[in-house]
């Protein structure tokens, strides 16, 4: 394909893409994922013009194209795309700002932190939904103390999709940073009203072994539990949890949810937490 087809195929590509009024249209996303695979830096600076527009839906577009752009050869336009992204999170539309948040958050760059926290109180719920799923990528290794205050305050959102996200970000992929304060905060929402934030709060506690999770647990085995609590149990390796692992495997809750090998994985941590030289603790305190 010659330099001018390719030019006319890109600028068709996101024409039919900006034409797309659903954000979440599948068609459109189609297109961008397209457009993610494009490694040439004429197909950059195509987007990045873009993401200059004055009409919101051109910008969000062009935003969610830097999110991934270049990955097949490594995301040659790294270095380009950051400041790109963190002037568009301070755009004034919050679908631009969600867009760029979240697009900070694939990006993995700790240099992107501070856009990323400025809007942990933003008061729409989708932009606080971007952050608490940006953060963790950002947050650099060790993560900031910053980082750490910022999901627990979203682990207590209003808005539950929010709460879910600063959970999981908090209890898994956070998972090597332990203390009391963080502990507390995934205690503090095993009652959440929302199931996948309780099931992301106990399998949190249960990957630091924290005794508030087993009886919890326990609690939620005897009843049809979701796939994140039998992970739990698989995280928390308790011999007393077996019983009721055993159980659901005669009544064949592998037969009923999408990830069955979740349950032998929780039998087979389980039974051999059981037998480890006889030394295992079921739950070492916190």
């Amino acid at each position: 394909m010659g330099t001018a087809d390719a030019e006319g195929e890109l600028a068709s590509l996101l024409c039919r893409a900006a034409a797309i009024p659903d954000l979440e249209d599948d068609g459109r996303w189609a297109i961008i994922g397209e457009l993610h695979r494009r490694t040439d830096r004429s197909a950059f600076d195509a987007v990045r013009d873009l993401v200059r527009s004055a009409r919101v839906r051109d910008r969000v577009l062009a935003v969610d194209i830097l999110a991934q752009i270049g990955y097949p050869a490594g995301r040659p336009f790294a270095a380009d795309t950051l400041p790109l992204l963190i002037a568009a999170s301070q755009d004034e539309h919050e679908e631009v700002i969600a867009a760029a948040v979240a697009a900070l958050g694939h990006l993995a760059d700790p240099r992107a932190l501070p856009a990323v926290l400025s809007h942990v109180g933003h008061p729409s719920a989708e932009v606080r939904f971007a952050v608490a799923a940006a953060l963790p990528a950002a947050a650099g290794d060790p993560p900031s103390q910053h980082v750490i205050t910022a999901l627990i305050a979203l682990s207590a959102d209003p808005d539950s999709d929010v709460r879910d996200w600063a959970t999981f970000g908090l209890g898994t992929q956070l998972e090597q940073q332990d203390s009391d304060v963080i502990r507390d905060a995934l205690a503090a929402r095993l009652d959440d009203s929302d199931d996948d934030t309780r099931g992301e709060a106990l399998t949190g506690l249960a990957r630091r072994r924290d005794a508030r999770a087993l009886p919890v647990l326990l609690a939620r085995l005897d009843d049809d539990p979701s796939t994140l609590v039998v992970e739990a149990a698989a995280a928390l390796a308790a011999p007393a949890v077996l019983p009721a692992l055993e159980r659901l495997k005669r009544d064949g809750w592998h037969t009923r949810h999408p990830l069955p090998s979740v349950l032998d994985d929780a039998l087979r941590a389980c039974t051999t937490d059981a037998t480890n030289d006889g030394t295992a603790s079921s739950c070492p305190p916190a």
